[in-house]
């Protein structure tokens, strides 16, 4: 009784000291690390929803307020196939993209940060969120998902005789579709698109329009899995454009456009064991990504185009996870980046390129309470952990940044 009233306690305690947003804390706990599999996966790879682990859960990330975080019910009929429903997450259109192995990967879940289009008078538009709904299955020791999102929002206006005056509307869908090679890998496959025009007028004429485009392959492979032992790679390629046309009542329609290229891999090894019976995992990968950018401001210019390319080399990252006692764990995660840049632009009949280099650091730590079907996964302030509470360091950001609860039934 005096384990399960502890448990309690310092569950309600982690939930009174939220003070900032809320997404993937496990996750971001370990810094990233993509080779520790956790159930925010399935937000990448939706086929994983059937695991058992996963399946028949309810999770909410808590933010600030009642309007920050998210939620995610995986309600699967049977063992073989699963049902999810997300709310409140901006991934819902915009695919991992190319991805960061560094911190966490997922681009979604802050306070609802859908992709906009831009227009040429640089003004944007961003749709609300319609549905998030993801489907798996077994194949055998495979498995089978996929995840659609739909996105959209509209205004109009009229004048006193009932003819149109001014409008806008915008629209997107997203398609992932993932697979899983029994335990060895999983792979995905995303397309987004984001369509937003103006009109204006009694015949609603067109005056601007904006697209995005998103493509993005991406998996993670297993080579060699031994008892405590696993030797993991991870892959991603994205493509993406965005464009826009203006409409002007004289003279020619003007038209801009931008395309992205990323690329990026890591590779590392992953131990999991026991030591008087509390488990531990540790990973470790280091990687490498390269990107290009070109975009043409405006097609009816010549010689304004601009063009850039980056290349990180090195990268890595490193994560543990220790269960302390029964109940609690403490997760912990860092990551380094050396990336150089290089730019080019031009003017008239002038080139200037210009390149430089940045490097990045950063670390999180986290605990997880588990109490039988139910936990709670918390990534601690920085401040918090190396100052303490603010009655003896000073600190005032709360005892975790980012917390989440899940049940499963």
């Amino acid at each position: 009784m005096f384990n399960q009233l502890s448990r309690a306690l310092v569950a309600l305690l982690a939930l009174t000291f939220v003070v900032s947003v809320a997404h993937a804390d496990r996750r971001t706990s370990l810094g990233g690390n993509m080779l520790m599999g956790d159930r925010d996966d399935v937000f990448v790879y939706p086929q994983l929803m059937v695991k058992k682990a996963y399946n028949r859960t309810l999770s909410m990330d808590f933010g600030a307020d009642q309007g920050v975080g998210n939620a995610l019910l995986i309600a699967g009929p049977d063992k073989k196939s699963a049902i999810g429903i997300a709310l409140h997450r901006s991934d819902s259109i915009l695919s991992l993209g190319g991805g960061s192995y560094n911190g966490s990967p997922e681009l979604g879940m802050v306070n609802n940060n859908i992709v906009p289009v831009v227009y040429q008078d640089g003004t944007t538009a961003t749709a609300l969120n319609i549905a998030d709904l993801m489907y798996a299955m077994k194949q055998g020791k495979n498995k089978l998902g996929f995840r659609l999102g739909f996105i959209g929002n509209g205004e109009s206006s009229t004048n006193s005789d009932g003819d149109h005056v001014s409008g806008s509307s915008i629209f997107g869908l997203r398609l992932s579709a993932g697979y899983s090679i029994g335990k060895k890998g999983d792979f995905v496959f995303d397309f987004a698109m984001v369509n937003g025009s103006k009109t204006a007028g009694e015949d609603e004429d067109p005056v601007d329009d904006a697209s995005v485009m998103n493509i993005h392959v991406g998996g993670r492979y297993f080579l060699s899995q031994k008892k405590g032992f696993k030797l993991g790679t991870l892959f991603d390629i994205n493509y993406g454009s965005l464009g826009n046309t203006n409409y002007p009542a004289m003279g020619d329609d003007t038209a801009s456009n931008n395309t992205i290229f990323g690329f990026q891999a890591g590779f590392g090894p992953v131990y999991t064991g026991k030591i008087n019976e509390k488990k531990y995992t540790v990973a470790f990968h280091g990687h490498f990504g390269f990107n290009s950018t070109s975009s043409e401001p405006n097609d009816q210019q010549d010689d304004d185009q601009t063009s850039g390319s980056s290349v990180m080399f090195p990268g890595f990252n490193m994560a543990m996870e220790y269960q302390i006692f029964n109940w609690m764990a403490f997760r912990s995660g860092a990551n380094y980046s050396y990336v150089i840049n290089n730019g080019t632009s031009r003017e008239a009949d002038d080139a200037t390129t210009s390149a430089h280099g940045t490097a990045g650091f950063g670390w999180n730590a986290g605990l997880g309470f588990l109490m039988d079907n139910f936990r709670i996964d918390g990534t601690l302030s920085h401040g918090m952990l190396t100052g303490g509470p603010q009655f003896i360091g000073g600190n005032a950001n709360g005892l975790f940044g980012l917390v989440s609860a899940t049940g499963k039934f």
